[in-house]
């Protein structure tokens, strides 16, 4: 078995992009702090609310661009892709946990700025934003008042792991489906998709009624699966496992190409 081996690679593969990604970040936020004192008495403010949600981009991005190159290279070191798939389960895993961590690390780094820069600097992580705030709005813009604990800390960590892991697992799936595609099917694949979205589009403009109907249905649908913290973690894990199930039938039979 050479999944120790395997899953450092891929550790190690993702781990300047990790790095990157956080340093930019932390960047963007230092220098926004650069304009505060100069603002006088406007209303200028640094705000950061739900960085999990970019970094399920940024993971969605890197599972997309993470099985063909480590796929090959470990065929031809003799790594069977049973292996492959378990060190790339572990892998995902791992990197999710330190990526939720490093998200509620960086939400309580700018919380911390408050300190210095009172009423100019707030930060909300997406658990919070989603279900431990109350939402107001008035003239137009939304505000959030936080319920701050140890427990929302966790949480936050907890939910940002699961949300990452089910995005990923979508990225390592379109890519390995992709991968297993001949040149006309990427093709057809790619320029298809959106041409039926737009289409779609079209169709549903001509039926305002049905669009009504869908839009109540999946309102429901995803207060029934993701109106609760337990309820949004079982669903991102079930999605995970389906999305790596799906990635495992189309790996086992990958060929080099």
């Amino acid at each position: 078995m050479k999944i120790k081996p395997s899953l450092r690679y891929q550790l190690y593969d993702q781990r300047t992009a990790v790095l990157v990604y956080y340093g930019v970040m932390v960047a963007m936020i230092l220098l926004n702090l650069l304009f505060l004192p100069f603002a006088g008495d406007s209303d200028l403010r640094v705000t950061s609310g739900g960085i999990t949600a970019v970094t399920a981009v940024f993971v969605f991005v890197v599972a997309l661009c993470s099985f063909k190159e480590s796929f090959l290279l470990e065929l031809q070191h003799g790594v069977s892709r049973r292996c492959q798939f378990l060190s790339h389960l572990a892998a995902m895993g791992v990197s999710c946990a330190v990526m939720a961590v490093a998200d509620e690390i960086y939400t309580l780094f700018i919380a911390l700025l408050s300190f210095p820069f009172p009423n100019s600097v707030f930060s909300y992580s997406l658990y919070e934003m989603l279900y431990a705030s109350d939402l107001t709005e008035a003239g137009g813009s939304v505000s959030y008042t936080i319920h701050t604990s140890g427990s929302t800390v966790l949480f936050s960590v907890v939910f940002s792991f699961f949300v990452l892991l089910a995005i990923s697992a979508f990225g390592y799936l379109i890519t390995t489906f992709n991968y297993r595609l001949h040149k006309w099917g990427k093709i057809i694949f790619w320029a298809g998709w959106p041409v039926m979205l737009i289409a779609l589009g079209t169709l549903l403009d001509h039926y305002p009624a049905q669009v009504a109907s869908m839009k109540a249905w999946l309102l429901q649908a995803c207060s029934t699966l993701l109106g609760s913290l337990p309820l949004c973690c079982l669903t991102c894990l079930a999605l995970a496992a389906v999305f790596s199930g799906l990635s495992w039938l189309l790996m086992r039979r990958a060929q080099m190409k």
